[in-house]
């Protein structure tokens, strides 16, 4: 894993972004390709969305894409090109919630923080027989407990990897690792297929998608609405296009 050869805020923040609900092995090829083509949040910050979207192409959650060009924008106008590594800080930007904004602190400065995911959780509950019903809380108190504080970065990957490799997929009193759910006729499916075709075309019509993927022109409307929220495209009830950096997004559900 690349990532894990690297202390480059930068390249570290990339990655803890792309695995956020995504497996290792769809991360790596984007992951590489990616930062071939923006090794820099400077490089990175001028990129427009097609180019975001066709470069994440096949990863889901593609407003993720979106929250790293504006992470960029915001580390070159207000960092000065560097990501600060204040917890409280990181935690308001783009894309950087409370878990992400941990991992980066540990893995890019080794700092004495916990971060549990469900890896980590997996193994907690394992070896010290904890119920499933334990509280987050209660795990990053434990957690806290037995970092070695000056090899955080380390402690982690050596957790995570623990999960991963030695136990077992299924452990009496701990819930499995979560799956997605089905991805044929979900609205992941089709709002998927919707950026697929707006990355290499300025305007599509909803009615077409609907009759590709066989499904009713509600559920694509439906979509396309969603995305609109995001601030991914600007959609009408007959079309969809990819929105432009800034611009106002107006969703066509109903009132």
């Amino acid at each position: 894993m690349p990532f894990r050869k690297t202390t480059d805020p930068y390249r570290i923040t990339v990655a803890e972004i792309m695995l956020q609900q995504t497996q290792v092995d769809r991360v790596l090829p984007r992951y590489r390709s990616w930062i071939k083509k923006w090794p820099t949040w400077r490089r990175l910050a001028v990129a427009g969305t097609r180019e975001l979207l066709e470069m994440w192409s096949g990863l889901g959650y593609n407003r993720r894409a979106l929250y790293l060009g504006r992470l960029a924008q915001t580390m070159v106008n207000d960092f000065g090109g560097k990501l600060p590594d204040d917890p409280a800080i990181l935690g308001t930007l783009p894309g950087i919630g409370p878990y992400t904004a941990r991992a980066v602190l540990i893995f890019a400065f080794n700092r004495p923080l916990v971060a549990i995911d469900t890896n980590i959780r997996r193994v907690l509950i394992h070896e010290f027989g904890l119920p499933d019903t334990v509280s987050q809380a209660q795990l990053e108190s434990l957690a806290g407990r037995l970092l070695p504080r000056k090899r955080s970065r380390e402690w982690h990957n050596a957790l995570m990897d623990y999960s991963r490799l030695a136990l077992p997929a299924r452990i009496p009193g701990v819930p499995p690792l979560s799956r997605q759910s089905r991805f044929v006729g979900s609205q992941r499916q089709v709002r998927g297929e919707i950026i697929r075709q707006l990355v290499g075309k300025q305007r599509i019509t909803l009615r077409v998608i609907a009759r590709d993927l066989d499904l009713p022109l509600e559920a694509v409307r439906s979509a396309a609405r969603s995305l609109a929220e995001d601030g991914i495209v600007i959609a009408t009830d007959v079309t969809a296009r990819l929105a432009k950096t800034g611009e106002p997004v107006r969703s066509t559900r109903p009132e």
